[in-house]
C-alpha cells in the first residue's frame, strides 16, 4: 500500500498531480493525500503522515510529472532495498546546499522546462542510476517506509516555510542510520527550479546551526553534469534506464561551478 502525500495550495495543479499519481499507480493499492491548507511543508507533511495507512510513504511536490512509466514496481523494489529514496542528492553534506560537495558526491536526475517547447535532462553524477550512501535527499520527490517516516517525523519548529525541510528529514535519516539513495530511474519533469533567496538564506542558517558539528568537512566543488535537450515525445526513450545509463558512459560529463546555480542547490 503506498500513501502519497501531497501539499499544494493551488487546485489546477493539485487536480493534475492527484489524477498523475492515480495514474500511475492504478494497478497498486494507494491512497492520495492532499494537505491544501499546510503552514509549512514539515507541517503539512506531519498532518499528512497522520492520516496515512501505507508501509510506504511518497512525499511529493504539486508541480512534477514522471517520465518514468512503471514507477511503483521500481519503487517497491527501491524501498525492499533502502530506507529512504529520491531523485537528487549527495554522498556527502558539507552545508545546507546538497550540491555544494561537488563531484564525486552528488547525483540527480531531473528534466526542466525549456524554451522553444523542449525540456532539458539535467544529469548530475557518473556511475550508476541508482547510488547507496547517500547523505541526505531533494526533496522535490522523496519515498521512504513507514517507520522512518514515524521514528523522525518532520521539524515544523526550525524549519516552519518551504525550505530545508528535506534536507533536516533526509539527513537526521542518515544520522540515524537509515539507508538513503538516489535513484536515478526514476525520471521526472520538474516545472520550478526555485531559488536562493533570503528566506532560502534563513533555513540555510537554521540548518546549518542545528547540524554543526555533524556535517561534513570540506570546501565546495564543481559539480559533474550532462545536459541533453530534447522534445517531451522523445524523453521517454532517452530515459529508460538502459539507454540512460549508456548515454552517461559515452558522453561523459562536463564540469559546471555550483555557485553559478541561482537554486541554491534545489531541484
Amino acid at each position: 500500500m503506498f500513501s502519497i502525500i501531497v501539499c499544494s495550495h493551488r487546485p489546477a495543479r493539485a487536480q493534475f498531480i492527484r489524477g498523475h499519481f492515480d495514474h500511475l499507480f492504478r494497478d497498486h493499492p494507494h491512497e492520495f493525500i492532499l494537505i491544501n491548507d499546510a503552514r509549512s511543508l514539515s507541517e503539512g507533511y506531519a498532518r499528512g503522515l497522520a492520516q496515512s495507512t501505507g508501509e510506504l510513504l511518497i512525499f511529493s511536490h504539486d508541480d512534477i510529472e514522471f517520465v518514468t512509466p512503471d514507477v511503483p514496481e521500481r519503487l517497491a523494489r527501491h524501498l525492499g532495498q533502502f530506507d529512504v529514496v529520491g531523485i537528487a542528492g549527495t554522498t556527502r553534506l558539507i552545508d545546507g546546499a546538497w550540491v555544494a560537495a561537488g563531484d564525486p558526491y552528488c547525483f540527480a536526475l531531473v528534466i526542466y522546462p525549456d524554451a522553444d517547447g523542449l525540456l532539458v535532462v539535467k544529469c548530475v553524477g557518473a556511475g550508476e542510476l541508482c547510488t547507496s550512501g547517500i547523505q541526505a535527499l531533494d526533496g522535490c520527490f522523496l519515498a521512504c517506509r513507514r517507520n522512518v517516516a514515524e521514528s523522525l517525523g518532520f521539524d515544523s519548529t526550525n524549519f516552519d516555510g518551504f525550505h530545508l525541510y528535506d534536507l533536516d528529514f533526509s539527513f537526521n535519516a542518515y544520522l540515524k542510520g537509515f539507508r538513503l539513495a538516489v535513484c536515478r530511474d526514476l525520471a521526472l519533469i520538474h516545472a520550478s527550479k526555485g531559488k536562493s533567496d533570503d528566506r532560502w538564506q534563513l533555513y540555510r542558517d537554521r540548518f546549518v546551526t542545528k547540524y554543526r558539528g555533524q556535517l561534513a568537512a570540506g570546501a565546495p566543488g564543481p559539480v559533474r553534469e550532462l545536459r541533453v535537450r530534447l522534445p517531451k515525445q522523445k524523453l521517454a526513450q532517452f530515459c529508460e534506464p538502459s539507454a540512460l545509463q549508456q548515454t552517461i558512459a559515452r558522453l561523459g560529463c562536463r564540469r559546471t561551478s555550483p555557485s553559478a546555480d541561482s537554486t541554491g542547490g534545489r531541484i
